[in-house]
């Protein structure tokens, strides 16, 4: 059985608790890095921390165990970083990435401010409100240049915050990211000012822009307890904005146990229903930062957790079966599904499509699927089959005009072409799942595709940036 960290493990089970691997963990209390193990008994798959001064700690990362290790030996896309630094001490204090880091990256986010119009009891990060900074065109040009020597191309650049709507030379910086080499530029936002200003909206589709649009929940009591007041309003505006403007949009919704699990089913009409929602994305609650280290309950939820809450809320609609391990990442911190939507409304997986390994297969080489060649021949097989199993009419109408799409006659297509004329039929769901002190590990960290520039020198993982660097960073955090 493959361990944690794809190594060979032997499982010692005693008392009902099956012992899965040694792995190294992290302390909530003391912030240092300590030895851990994962753990199956009849509650789950949990990770246990053990700190030599404050004792034992565990947290949940997977529901059942027969999921755990489905996922774990679901084939990765291993891509190493072609320029690593030299290691220098243990996971997480060399990144750069160091020479151990197993995935190169996939996804850059770039934190351009840390201005912020909102103080959100969920803030996983850390914002300085008594020091505005805002990133210079000239320094953002300077870390684009070293992320495209350092990975050679990108499916897509982030950038975020704060809040990076902000940012008074936001647009500029946009315009900047539009270069060869990145497949497409999307802006993280609360709303508030797209809510305000129709003519940002405006001016951010003139760009080709795609905005992730910040969108927890539909209730006002709950926004307050999210945000720190109802912007419930703000959120819907600022949707509406951006479709009338044509801005494609990501929807990406926070998940909190017991505060807003029962609007999943609404968010997710709300996406397939809105043309110009391409993908979204389900991150799981992380108790760390400026606001969520201290938000109750905490209760972590799982990718499985999120992928069985789904189905439940769509009545199957969005099926558990639908969602794969995304390859260039750990699978305890993504699940991804395709989902091809017909002229009726219905949604029809790409695991039922292709099936669950030419889908990771052609999910292995970026972030976003990459319709190749060899695609639209298992398309057209998939269309064959669909056809002598008596599918219905809308649904094979919907793959023959994909595959118009993708592969049109007399035309020649780059990869990331294909991906922006797919997406008006096909929407993306994500499950992410972040790490915090009590489900930090080194396995996980070590294959973060999702990757912070820093000083246009380094590229360090995401949460080990938000939990071990950004503290470092005066322009970010200062001590209380």
């Amino acid at each position: 059985m493959e361990g944690p960290e794809g190594m060979e493990c032997a499982c010692a089970e005693q008392g009902g608790r099956l012992y899965l691997g040694l792995t190294r963990g992290m302390c909530r209390e003391c912030r240092t890095t300590c030895e851990a193990r994962y753990v199956a008994d009849e509650g789950g798959v949990w990770l246990e921390r053990r700190c030599p001064t404050h004792g034992v700690g565990r947290a949940l990362v997977a529901e059942t165990l027969p999921w755990y290790l489905d996922a774990m030996r679901q084939p990765g896309a291993a891509r190493p970083p072609e320029h690593p630094r030299p290691r220098t001490t243990a996971c997480p204090g060399s990144c750069g990435p160091c020479a151990f880091h197993g995935q190169r990256c996939q996804l850059p986010v770039f934190s351009i401010t840390n201005a912020c119009d909102l103080r959100c009891p969920i803030c996983f990060t850390y914002n300085r409100p008594d020091q505005r900074w805002f990133m210079s065109a000239a320094d953002f040009t300077r870390h684009l240049d070293y992320v495209l020597a350092a990975t050679g191309g990108v499916d897509l650049v982030n950038l975020t915050g704060g809040e990076p709507t902000t940012h008074p030379d936001l647009l500029a910086l946009l315009a900047l990211a539009r270069r060869p080499g990145i497949g497409r530029v999307t802006v993280n936002s609360n709303g508030l000012r797209l809510a305000r200003e129709p003519d940002l909206c405006r001016a951010l589709a003139d760009l080709g822009v795609y905005v992730i649009l910040s969108l927890d929940t539909l209730d006002p009591a709950t926004s307050v307890r999210m945000h720190g007041r109802d912007i419930t309003t703000e959120k819907r505006r600022a949707l509406d904005n951006l479709a009338r403007a044509g801005v494609s949009t990501t929807l990406l919704m926070v998940l909190a146990a017991d505060v807003n699990e029962g609007e999943l089913g609404a968010v997710v009409d709300l996406a397939m229903t809105t043309d110009t929602v391409r993908s979204l994305t389900i991150q799981t609650m992380t108790y760390t930062g400026q606001g969520g280290g201290a938000f109750t309950p905490r209760r972590h939820i799982p990718v499985e957790g999120v992928e069985r809450r789904l189905e439940e809320a769509t009545a199957g609609r969005l099926a558990r079966a639908a969602f794969v391990p995304l390859p260039t990442a750990h699978p305890l911190c993504y699940g991804v599904a395709y989902l091809l939507v017909d002229g009726d409304g219905g949604l029809c997986s790409f695991t039922d499509l292709l099936g669950r390994p030419a889908l990771a297969a052609h999910l292995a080489d970026g972030y976003l699927l990459h319709p190749t060649a060899a695609l639209e021949s298992e398309l057209r097989d998939a269309i064959d089959r669909l056809w002598s199993e008596g599918r219905g009419p809308a649904l094979l109408a919907a793959l023959k005009d994909l595959l118009r799409r993708l592969y049109p006659t007399g035309e020649t297509l780059t990869v990331h072409e294909r991906q922006r004329r797919a997406e008006r039929a096909v929407k993306t769901v994500y499950v992410h799942a972040h790490m915090d002190e009590d489900t930090w590990e080194a396995g996980r960290a070590m294959r973060c595709p999702d990757q912070v520039p820093v000083d246009a020198e380094r590229l360090v993982g995401a949460c080990n940036y938000n939990l071990f660097y950004r503290q470092s960073d005066s322009r970010f955090w200062v001590a209380p």
